[in-house]
């Protein structure tokens, strides 16, 4: 299923990416869950992903406070992106890399917190399928084990919400999914009813 949908996103032009991206963004901003959010935690997008940089913005306008990942040996660890930043280069992989001088996001002092999750493939449950290295698997088992009030969304295109997604007892699943055609909220903590 991996390597199925790196082909589909592989095969986007750049411009219904770009179309198809801000659709995406739009429609999170529709959700209860922005709303209620003080803190966007949110992937920095390699070539061929959802485009996050519309989401960022929006979460500025609107005076949320911003965070991103920063792959750290085996985890992650989200850093607070100051305003007026620029998009971090890359790294070999493509993979944009935060400055490692930006403030660590306390997860206690951070409020309501939206993760914005990546993957390539969410099923209605809310189970995802990562790159499968498990990153964001691990940094979520922290965050809701140590208490951190948050709702987990994922951001992808329609064609990677399929039925069901292989998973296992150590995946942590998302709250929702938002797509471009469509909202689907899970909601399991029952932060933002």
């Amino acid at each position: 299923m991996r390597k199925a949908m790196q082909g589909f996103l592989g095969a986007m032009s750049g411009a219904d990416l770009a179309d198809r991206s801000a659709r995406v963004a739009q429609r999170l901003q529709e959700t209860g869950a922005w709303m209620w959010m003080d803190t966007l935690l949110s992937f920095l997008s390699m070539p061929r992903e959802i485009g996050t940089q519309p989401i960022h913005r929006a979460a500025r306008a609107a005076g949320k406070s911003l965070a991103v990942p920063l792959i750290d040996g085996d985890d992650i660890r989200f850093l607070v992106m100051p305003a007026g930043a620029p998009t971090p280069p890359r790294d070999r992989w493509g993979i944009p890399v935060p400055d490692p001088s930006w403030p660590v996001l306390d997860l206690a002092r951070a409020g309501r917190i939206l993760v914005a999750a990546p993957g390539l493939a969410f099923d209605r449950a809310g189970n995802r399928l990562g790159r499968g290295k498990g990153y964001y698997d691990r940094f979520l088992t922290r965050a809701r084990a140590a208490g951190a009030r948050l709702v987990v969304i994922a951001i992808c295109f329609s064609e990677q919400l399929v039925d069901e997604v292989p998973h296992a007892d150590t995946d942590q699943p998302v709250d929702g999914v938002v797509t471009d055609t469509e909202t689907l909220l899970i909601d399991r903590a029952g932060l933002i009813r």
